[in-house]
């Protein structure tokens, strides 16, 4: 899969970062509602910032997932980037996850108004057991 990914656009960066927080929000007979918070960093050849998000992910009883994530990207020149993400997945081990969605951007940043007609592509990996996770990012 990640050969179709690059495929649609060049890749903008990589978030690398770690969950900070688990809260089970919902149980249902079909899955279970959680929501995570998450701390990284976004690099790569168009800018660099630190990077937080919340994502509310519902996991079926079957291992496959949707996921909704609200972000926020802030540059060390104070540039800030808003992201709204949402996408789906499936475990892919005991502790592993693979998922991938589409996001939208939002900024007041003359340097990176290109962000708000850029639609990316993602790919994520990531593993309950370390909290670690990696996001790649591409254009559409």
């Amino acid at each position: 899969m990640q050969t179709q990914t690059q495929q649609t656009g060049e890749l903008l960066g990589e978030i690398r970062g770690k969950t900070v927080s688990r809260s089970i929000k919902d149980i249902t007979p079909l899955g279970v509602t959680l929501e995570l918070n998450n701390e990284g960093k976004f690099a790569g050849g168009k800018y660099v910032a630190n990077h937080i998000e919340t994502v509310s992910v519902f996991q079926n009883l079957d291992g496959s997932l949707q996921w909704e994530t609200k972000g926020l990207d802030t540059t060390t020149e104070g540039d800030t980037v808003v992201i709204s993400a949402r996408g789906t997945g499936k475990a892919t081990g005991p502790a592993t996850i693979w998922g991938e969605g589409e996001a939208v951007y939002m900024t007041q940043s003359p340097r990176l108004a290109w962000l708000n007609t850029t639609k990316a592509r993602l790919e994520v990996t990531a593993n309950n057991q370390t909290g670690e996770f990696e996001i790649k990012v591409y254009s559409r």
